[in-house]
């Protein structure tokens, strides 16, 4: 057999799916492939490949390692961070990433395998219900601006983190106040919320736990920036920090990769 050609076992194997999975992606038109005369089916290595599928023996690696999304991989030169990564803790996927199908075969792309179906084990963890373009990693993969959301009501901060940040790499957005942060989130989908702990409404908890639980955001890392004096309440929060008063350079870094810098782990979002 033409080792270009993978039997729908061997496609089984590299998506972490049963046979069953991917004859029904062949039958629908979902999967390419051709037959052999002997009527079994047989599906090019590329098209996996476009899929964002590695080579079969990359999915064998077992659920048990994980990646440094701050380095390429010694097998995949200059690969970033995956989506388990990008919404993960340190790299390493949260518990609901681990029966999808994206993570088991370790796919670099899991808005092309979504295309496939919810029959093909795409859990859709980080997804909301637009078009894969407004999801943060999908924009962070092809080199777009990061949205980041920081509600402040210090007007010299916001001119000044204008001023500062470079806007071919961060979109920012500004809100005042919990009320008016809502609005905002569900025109921009942003992927980085910072909070500034002068608010009363972050440092009792409310506007936190608000934004954590938003299902128009479910991959959103969210972040309270932690003025002096306002530690102990902060710590309380159990959410991520960033130290106050920032300033660009901090806001670009926490677009760069979806770890936590202080604080809890993120949520784990279940059905989100």
């Amino acid at each position: 057999m033409d080792s270009d050609l993978l039997t729908t076992g061997e496609v089984a194997k590299l998506c972490g799916v049963t046979p069953d999975a991917v004859l029904k992606w062949i039958k629908k038109g979902d999967l390419p492939a051709t037959r052999t005369p002997g009527g079994h089916y047989r599906v090019a290595r590329s098209t996996c490949t476009t899929l964002g599928l590695g080579s079969p023996s990359s999915a064998d690696t077992g659920v048990g390692e994980h990646h440094d999304p701050g380095r390429a991989r010694p097998d995949e030169p200059g690969v970033g961070p995956r989506c388990w990564e990008y919404f993960g803790h340190d790299g390493r996927p949260r518990q609901t990433c681990l029966n999808c199908v994206v993570y088991q075969a370790r796919a670099e792309h899991c808005y092309k395998l979504a295309t496939l179906g919810e029959e093909s084990g795409h859990g859709r963890r980080f997804c909301g219900e637009d078009d894969c373009q407004d999801c943060s990693f999908y924009r962070a993969g092809h080199g777009l601006a990061t949205t980041v959301l920081v509600i402040t009501r210090d007007d010299a901060l916001t001119h000044r983190l204008t001023k500062q940040v470079d806007d071919t790499k961060v979109a920012l957005r500004f809100a005042r106040s919990g009320y008016e942060s809502s609005s905002i989130v569900g025109a921009c989908r942003p992927a980085v919320v910072v909070m500034d702990s002068d608010l009363p409404d972050v440092l009792d908890g409310g506007l936190p736990e608000s934004m954590l639980r938003d299902d128009r955001i479910p991959g959103a890392k969210v972040v309270v920036a932690c003025r002096g004096g306002d530690e102990v309440a902060v710590r309380e929060l159990a959410v991520p920090t960033s130290e106050a008063p920032l300033d660009g350079r901090q806001l670009e870094e926490l677009t760069k990769h979806r770890t936590t810098t202080t604080g809890a782990a993120p949520r784990d979002v279940a059905g989100a």
